[in-house]
């Protein structure tokens, strides 16, 4: 069926299928109209309009055509009636509006698939962040249980060494002893406790990196002879301790023999030649105490004893406990010593031979204690070290010396005055200003004042001590070599120190009489310091027949108990001023 419609005197043809509006065609079949779905075209002006519908009835076609009436240019695309959807084109000419609405399911479709896959999204994110959340637990498990395990090792072993330190011990003791009543039963063990000789001196001296360079090398060391069951444990600063379950106290015995020996060989550490050496002290459990915890102190003890006796390592003595206990108060009143002035010096004389006259004198270090009275070095020198006051200890005496030597000088006595330092007193890199300080503030001339330094005692590599005391001979100051001969280094230091003077050790003077060797020593020693154009000093002569014998093999001063015994200043000024001759046949 066709019909003809007029608007505004222009004509409007139409069918069923299409429509011609002028010089355009509108066709239901088009891209724009799709016969499967329900179209409505509409056409309006301010006096007429037109509507043409497909597959809408004309209720809904009033419908549609109210709604689109209300839209603008702001409206939506989509629009939304009796639950369905609609797409709408407006198109503007001269005085017409017409619009083309069609129903779509696209919109439908796509929401629906949107629903479903937000349903099917949901259900993956919700296994994928369930899985995310176990994984992550079980990482985060894991990382826990690493942390707890390094925070675990952390608090049982040293971060320098990474040894077992004094946590792990004392759980190790403390395990020991609730096992007692179990299958896990120790019958016997031994614990040693390592003492670093004079490791303090070389931590204040070199610094800090050194002495943990040091402390780690001696650990390496140390290691390669401890095996398992065994155990090698630092506690803190330069003490160590070997835990040796099922060990007698013949294996400690042989044990200890090893460590004293690994710990005594040179360290090369920043172009030095370091040995601190160590004191090893063995308890032995259940013979010593039958109390794990208190191996330590037991051990300690014996530690303490071995240091004092240089014997390398000791075993723990119940006789011990009172000679520690002592050592324990004094180190406590050390502090106070030098404040007090409680150190001071005795003097012994350094006589010729050959005509009796006081040349020299001595200064020997006493301890004028308030409640024990006169201690002699033996007992506190060893403390001092430990301390860790060598340096302040060197410059109190400096300084003592020089003040008894000046006050002498005002009463008439030029006599010069030699005390002894150890090498690890010129570590100290302010000593020559000190000496030379003092020196000018007594009026001193340095002559007046000599320092003897022992040959023994020194873990350091010879050059790097002769600087120093290449300062101190610019200021004229002479320097000694004490107790010759007793070192392997004796050549080596009359070659860099350009010693003054070389002091012979009284062990080859006790017998010299008799012991042929030792006057061999003794008169080689008296060639020797021609050579390097030293004097040489005795120490030791306790007998004429030790004097005369001396005389004979060129040496000619000498100092020792036939002259005089070390005495107070009072006693020694007194012979100065007297002018007293002394080990001079009475005639």
């Amino acid at each position: 069926m066709s019909r003809v419609v007029t608007f505004l005197n222009s004509e409007i043809q139409s069918d069923e299928n299409a429509f011609f509006y002028g010089n355009y065609y509108f066709d239901p079949q088009s891209r724009l109209a799709d016969p499967a779905l329900p179209t409505l075209f509409h056409v309006s002006s301010s006096q007429k309009q037109w509507t043409q519908a497909h597959l809408i009835d004309p209720q809904s076609s009033r419908t549609l055509v109210e709604k689109i009436e209300l839209l603008t240019e702001e409206s939506a695309s989509v629009f939304f009636l009796n639950n369905r959807s609609y797409l709408w084109l407006r198109v503007n000419f001269d005085q017409y509006n017409i619009f083309y609405v069609k129903e779509t399911t696209l919109i439908d479709a796509t929401l629906q698939l949107v629903a479903k896959r937000l349903i099917i999204t949901s259900v993956i994110v919700f296994w994928i962040t369930a899985w995310l959340a176990l994984t992550l637990s079980s990482i985060i498990a894991k990382r826990a249980d690493e942390i707890n395990a390094t925070l675990a090792n952390l608090a049982t072993h040293d971060p320098l060494t990474g040894l077992a330190n004094r946590l792990y011990l004392t759980e190790t003791l403390r395990n020991m002893k609730s096992n007692e009543h179990k299958h896990k039963v120790i019958s016997q063990a031994c614990l040693f406790v390592i003492d670093l000789d004079k490791f303090k001196e070389v931590n204040d001296s070199f610094g800090h990196n050194t002495g943990d360079e040091l402390l780690i090398e001696l650990a390496k060391r140390m290691s390669t002879i401890i095996t398992l069951p065994n155990e090698l444990i630092r506690i803190g600063g330069d003490e160590f301790i070997v835990w040796a379950p099922h060990c007698s106290i013949q294996q400690g015995e042989a044990l200890a023999q090893e460590l004293v020996l690994v710990c005594d060989t040179t360290v090369p550490l920043n172009g030095l030649e370091i040995n601190t050496g160590a004191s090893v002290g063995i308890a032995h459990y259940p013979s010593h105490t039958s109390n794990p915890e208190t191996l330590i102190s037991c051990a300690d003890t014996a530690m303490y004893k071995a240091k004092k006796q240089r014997s390398g390592w000791s075993i723990y003595d119940n006789q011990n406990v009172l000679v520690n206990e002592q050592d324990v108060m004094l180190k406590a009143d050390l502090n106070q010593a030098m404040l007090n002035s409680e150190l001071i010096l005795h003097f012994q004389p350094k006589v010729d031979m050959r005509n009796g006259n006081i040349v020299g004198v001595e200064g020997l270090c006493r301890w004028q204690h308030p409640r024990l009275g006169l201690l002699m070095p033996f007992a506190f020198i060893n403390l001092i070290e430990r301390s860790g006051k060598v340096q302040d200890f060197g410059r109190y005496i400096v300084k003592k010396a020089i003040e008894h030597a000046s006050s002498w000088l005002n009463e008439g006595c030029s006599t010069p005055i030699a005390i002894n330092l150890s090498p690890y007193n010129l570590l100290d890199p302010g000593l020559c200003a000190f000496i030379q300080q003092e020196l000018i503030e007594n009026k001193l001339p340095a002559n007046l004042l000599q320092i003897e330094l022992t040959e023994n005692e020194t873990c350091l590599n010879i050059k790097y001590i002769e600087s120093a005391l290449a300062e101190i001979r610019q200021l004229g100051i002479a320097i000694a070599i004490d107790d010759f001969g007793t070192g392997m280094s004796s050549l080596a230091y009359l070659n860099n120190l350009k010693a003054n003077t070389i002091k012979i050790d009284k062990t080859f003077i006790t017998d010299i009489e008799t012991n042929k060797g030792h006057q061999a020593i003794v008169s080689s020693t008296v060639t020797l310091a021609e050579s390097f154009k030293c004097d040489v000093v005795v120490e030791g002569v306790e007998t004429r027949d030790q004097a005369d014998l001396l005389l004979s093999l060129g040496c000619f001063i000498a100092q020792g108990y036939f002259y005089a015994k070390p005495m107070p200043e009072h006693n020694m000024k007194c012979l100065l001023k007297d002018g007293i001759k002394l080990g001079m046949a009475v005639t």
